[in-house]
């Protein structure tokens, strides 16, 4: 029998526990409160809103509303494609690029790796001697570095793709978007972004000067149907449209003054496209070379010796680049890759979708937070993917808890009000003190956010805000100023409301 002392000891300790779950509970319920106020008066019309916000520590769901629906994540499925990734690779992984040399004949052996030639890591690379470079001195360093081996006579230039499937276009894409940058072409060999960017200037006569465009391609079939005029109500509005299954570019629009960014357009194969250009380059440099493309699908595999540099682009800047600057060509060869990865056939959209489903389900404890989970592509361009507010919470929990590969994903998303996608977000809302690392998502009647808020004292809480049906005219502004306000709403109940209640 226990002695009243005991027995006091023990409903102390009861009632300790109990106050901290009341507090727990009053703090969760004025924090749901909290965010039903906000999603009732965001005026998003018949949209639909789902939010989820989790604590990081315990996996304790603080606010769910409409947190179990499947809804459009737009990019916020880059959260599962990078996460997959690490998972799947591990976090010393790199994409390597090799060129080969077999006597008279040169084989690109791709790995997949959407940064080779990326404008953005060009500029942080150091390469022969060289830091900061741009795509022609990338391309000219490639090519001296083939003839400073000796090479004076080339047969054949070839790409070997294998690696991913060549079906460089996920059906459900917007056809009538895939000239833009963020539906370039996914191959097993990819370059500068599977893009090509063009600085027009006004010409002399009615049409614009279109002959500046990185990288310099002298074969490139353009109409141009652009104007160049200068009146007062004319504007730089110039775009290109590329034919389908093809490389013919026409130019339409007016140009008014010197394009400083580039204005881009998507190429068409890339590994044949890149051979051809890579044997241009030789040319120039002194090599002849009789012909060039994409390898065979069923040629055995390359081999020679290797011609250095080989050009490895490590997974934590590939993972970053698909977080923080949301570029979806990175999204779209990391699920390849893993596809390839774990199937050991050529990387795809089926078996990269299916290797994410898998891995959501081993990292989550719940498997019903999995079992629903739709996955189309990478990137989340495709309206057919299908994720729940509460399953992007508990997945991202599931790095909070991770030693090994929780800091590197963490750090890959873009810092609100400093970086990346959210560079601009957030600048005139009080958050408390506290740190928001998010990914945003935005395609046709769709805008989400999710990821972490961390307050000074490193307590951290995963949120994830979907909206879908934003069809009236500025409904995607309000429901930016939704998340915002929700996100408000977290770091004032983790830091002030915590401290006013005097709570732990």
């Amino acid at each position: 029998m226990l002695g009243p002392r005991t027995i006091w000891r023990r409903r102390c300790a009861l009632t300790a526990v109990l106050g901290l779950l009341v507090f727990a509970g009053h703090a969760a319920g004025g924090l749901r409160d909290e965010v039903e106020i906000e999603v009732r008066r965001a005026e998003l019309g018949a949209a639909a809103v789902a939010v989820s916000v989790r604590d990081a520590d315990s996996g304790l769901e603080l606010v769910a509303i409409d947190a179990e629906e499947l809804m459009i994540p737009a990019s916020n499925m880059k959260l599962l494609t990078t996460g997959a990734a690490l998972h799947v690779l591990g976090p010393a992984f790199e994409f390597r690029t090799r060129l080969l040399r077999d006597g008279d004949r040169l084989t690109i052996v791709g790995d997949g790796d959407p940064g080779f030639g990326d404008p953005r890591l060009l500029e942080l690379m150091s390469l022969g001697g060289q830091t900061g470079l741009d795509v022609e001195a990338f391309l000219d360093l490639w090519a001296a570095a083939i003839v400073n081996a000796g090479v004076r006579h080339v047969s054949e230039v070839v790409v070997d793709d294998r690696i991913f499937e060549r079906r460089f276009i996920h059906p459900s894409w917007p056809a009538d978007q895939l000239n833009r940058r963020y539906c370039a072409e996914v191959a097993g060999f990819n370059f500068h972004g599977n893009v090509l960017e063009f600085y027009p200037r006004p010409g002399a006569g009615a049409r614009p000067d279109l002959e500046l465009v990185r990288p310099a391609v002298p074969w490139l079939d353009i109409t141009n149907r652009a104007t160049s005029r200068s009146g007062v109500h004319d504007r730089n509005d110039v775009w290109i449209a590329r034919q389908p299954d093809s490389n013919a570019l026409t130019f339409y629009g007016n140009v008014k003054y010197p394009y400083r960014s580039p204005t881009s357009v998507t190429v068409h194969d890339m590994p044949t496209f890149f051979a051809r250009l890579l044997a241009s380059r030789l040319g120039a440099a002194g090599a002849a070379v009789d012909g060039s493309g994409a390898i065979e699908l069923d040629a055995p595999p390359p081999a020679g010796d290797v011609i250095p540099p080989i050009i490895a682009t490590p997974l934590a800047t590939a993972i970053t680049r698909c977080n923080r600057d949301s570029e979806n060509l990175y999204a779209e060869a990391l699920l390849k890759r893993i596809g390839w990865a774990v199937a050991s056939e050529p990387g795809s959209w089926v078996n990269g979708t299916a290797v994410v489903r898998h891995v959501a389900h081993e990292r989550l404890d719940n498997p019903n937070l999995a079992i629903r989970l739709v996955v189309r592509d990478g990137s989340g361009l495709s309206r057919e993917n299908r994720i729940a507010a509460g399953t992007l919470t508990a997945w991202l929990n599931t790095f909070h808890d991770d030693p090994q590969l929780g800091e590197l994903f963490i750090a890959s998303l873009a810092l609100g009000g400093e970086s990346g996608t959210v560079a601009k977000r957030f600048r005139s809302v009080d958050l408390h003190g506290t740190t928001v690392q998010a990914k945003s998502g935005y395609i046709r009647h769709v805008s989400c956010l999710s990821g972490y808020v961390t307050a000074p004292d490193q307590r951290r809480r995963s949120f994830s805000i979907l909206v879908n049906g934003l069809r009236e005219a500025g409904s995607v502004a309000r429901a930016k100023a939704l998340q915002e306000r929700i996100l408000s709403a977290i770091a004032w109940d983790m830091t002030t409301a915590t401290a006013v209640m005097g709570g732990p």
